[in-house]
């Protein structure tokens, strides 16, 4: 009785130490985080006293709503998303750097429709509220939602081979098996073969509740009532080309449609403004705003800190951390009406 219960008391007070120790590194990463989250952006180039400052704010990914719990948690890996909440958090940053100009610099093949406004409205009530000149620029890629976005800006600007365009609305795709057959890479799952075929019984109430339902075509009225919903948004992105560019609508439909193009083509066409790499892109706007010296800032993406690091690599077995496929699965969930490129698969783009 008395070895149990000595063996008792070591356990609980093993667990009682375990269980401060986590609270204490619980405690450490709220601690640097908080001190880190208002501290997003820093000194890149010029005059460091001048009081002059223009931001570059570094956009990677495609365009999502806030996913459910801790944005942090999804950004911890080599795959980059833009959240809404995240973008606004760094501009309320920078209105507290008084900056006199901002160049964003995005990588994108766009995102869900809601989101992808979201982003366009973000940058409009700053740049309105802020009085500051917002230039966009690309290195790679910025279509569909993602330009959506950029037309929010004063200009816009791509690197030599970027791709631009994709100005088109993308519903979700209607799969439907016609007497499917159940094999081992099958339809419900591996290994699983079925001798009479498979049947599907769903209860539901309320016609097309079940939507999307692989097991019976889509009726007349469904794909008029799906094609109307993008339609309608397809317009209004239409509207939002022709006012920023200055284009005629019927140009847009007609000759532009929702084709990608290279940076020269864009050009041509009038969906950029020029073909510069990001360094000029920055001193012109110095120029345009005459500023006699300047300091740049700028926000670099999803430093890791060597204790977060240390952390979600021995406590989540590298599994959560390191793995990308939870984070593929959520983007791809969330995404169901989207303004996507259906042209390239970028390397920030998931394979749904």
């Amino acid at each position: 009785m008395t070895l149990f219960f000595r063996t008792f008391i070591r356990v609980l007070g093993f667990l009682s130490a375990f269980l401060v120790f986590i609270l204490l590194v619980s405690f450490l990463i709220i601690f640097f985080s908080d001190n880190k989250k208002n501290n997003n952006f820093s000194y890149s180039t010029g005059d460091p006293g001048s009081l002059n400052k223009i931001a570059i704010l570094n956009l990677n990914g495609p365009i999502l709503n806030d996913p459910i719990g801790d944005v942090n948690f999804f950004l911890r890996s080599n795959f980059d998303i833009i959240f809404i909440k995240q973008v606004k958090k760094l501009l309320e940053e920078l209105e507290t750097q008084k900056i006199k100009g901002l160049v964003i610099s995005i990588d994108s093949p766009g995102g869900t429709v809601s989101a992808s406004k979201k982003l366009y409205d973000l940058f409009i009530n700053f740049k309105n509220k802020n009085s500051v000149k917002i230039y966009f620029h690309t290195n790679e890629l910025i279509a569909s939602g993602a330009y959506w976005a950029a037309l929010s800006g004063d200009k816009i600007y791509a690197d030599y081979g970027s791709l631009i365009g994709s100005i088109g609305v993308k519903g979700p795709d209607w799969i439907y098996y016609d007497n499917p057959i159940a094999i081992s890479s099958g339809l419900i799952g591996n290994s699983i073969e079925t001798k009479n075929g498979i049947k599907t019984f769903s209860n539901i109430a309320g016609n097309s509740k079940d939507l999307f339902n692989p097991f019976r075509p889509p009726t007349t009225k469904e794909i008029a009532d799906l094609q109307n919903s993008v339609q309608n948004i397809y317009e209004d992105f239409v509207i939002y080309v022709s006012k920023s560019r200055k284009l005629e609508k019927d140009f847009i439909t007609n000759d532009l449609g929702a084709m990608i193009y290279d940076s020269k083509t864009a050009k041509q066409k009038f969906l950029i403004d020029d073909v510069l790499p990001l360094n000029k892109v920055v001193n012109l706007i110095t120029e345009n705003l005459k500023l006699k010296d300047f300091q740049i800032i700028e926000n670099y993406n999803n430093e890791i800190s060597f204790l977060e690091n240390l952390i979600y690599k021995n406590f989540f077995n590298n599994q959560i951390y390191e793995n990308n496929n939870l984070k593929e699965q959520s983007v791809c969930k969330i995404i169901k009406y989207q303004l996507s490129s259906i042209v390239i698969q970028k390397r920030n783009l998931p394979d749904c």
